[in-house]
């Protein structure tokens, strides 16, 4: 299946509504659907070779970010706040599973940190089958890390903790306002891509021809509030986190040292890793492998 063949579905989430895209429901199907959440700086667009290859096996879904595509922006600050964004996720698992129902939930970047957050709440962790967290640290483990490097302020630490600001650069530059928007927004659409060149989307990829401006522009300027969250938000070492969790781990990651998911397995016993040596964009430059990855740990935690 096609992404073009998945079916649009307006879902009201607070006081946005969420642009969703899945496969036509089937009476009696009793798989948990998969539920895709992209990260920065993409739309549900990012997902469309998972969906291709994943469809033909199980129910997918994928829907926009508040303020990114088809779906609408809040009309305050207060809609920007990562509570709301997790709202989301439930108003999307309400529309694709009913209320009572499981997703098989599959994030990138912060797809993939959102997830993280919303396993921390029990009751929203039981409507979770599984979790894939692609390029995407859980940010108290990695917080957890960081911290230990610093106390221990040997000359290797210091290094990686040089490498990792490096790589952070921009969210620090994200904190300013009103400048960052204005840099993000100089040439959308060249912007747009450059970035998603440097994260490792090689240069044949649909996804990089005929670039919206519009959506580029959401992609790139709604997630900003994010990322204003994340130095004022503490994150202290999670609980640990029951559902049963696959990380994929991009080796030559440009934005995230690999060593942050190395203490994921004192917090996640039902866990498995991957190591990938590709950049950030894994899902779209290695799609057969991690497609591959992604099929059989779902249907292995299908009853």
């Amino acid at each position: 299946m096609r992404p073009d063949d998945l079916i649009p579905v307006a879902v009201a989430s607070g006081d946005v509504t969420l642009h969703l895209v899945r496969t036509p429901p089937c009476p009696g199907e009793r798989r948990a659907p998969v539920l895709f959440l992209h990260g920065f700086p993409d739309s549900h667009a990012t997902w469309s070779k998972q969906i291709e290859g994943l469809a033909p096996m199980h129910p997918v879904a994928a829907f926009d970010q508040r303020g990114v595509g088809g779906s609408t922006a809040p009309a305050s600050r207060e809609g920007t706040k990562i509570a709301s964004y997790l709202g989301d996720i439930d108003a999307a698992i309400d529309a694709v599973a009913g209320p009572e129902g499981q997703v098989h939930l599959v994030g990138h970047d912060w797809g993939g940190v959102l997830g993280w957050y919303y396993l921390g709440d029990p009751a929203r962790a039981a409507r979770v089958r599984s979790f894939s967290a692609i390029a995407a640290p859980h940010p108290g483990m990695a917080h957890a890390h960081l911290a230990a490097r610093v106390r221990r302020h040997s000359l290797a630490d210091i290094k990686f903790l040089a490498g990792q600001l490096r790589k952070s650069w921009y969210i620090f530059l994200f904190q300013l306002p009103v400048i960052p928007e204005l840099y993000m927004t100089r040439d959308v659409v060249s912007m747009w891509v450059r970035t998603h060149r440097a994260g490792g989307v090689q240069r044949g990829d649909p996804e990089l021809a005929g670039v919206d401006p519009d959506i580029a522009r959401s992609t790139l300027v709604a997630p900003l509030a994010l990322y204003r969250q994340m130095l004022s938000r503490r994150h202290p070492p999670p609980q640990a986190i029951e559902v049963p969790v696959c990380i994929v781990v991009p080796l030559r990651d440009l934005a995230i040292a690999p060593e942050l998911f190395d203490n994921a397995p004192e917090f996640v016993p039902d866990l498995e890793m991957h190591h990938i040596d590709d950049n950030h964009w894994v899902h779209r430059s290695r799609s057969a492998e991690i497609n591959q990855i992604l099929h059989d740990f779902i249907a292995r935690h299908e009853p």
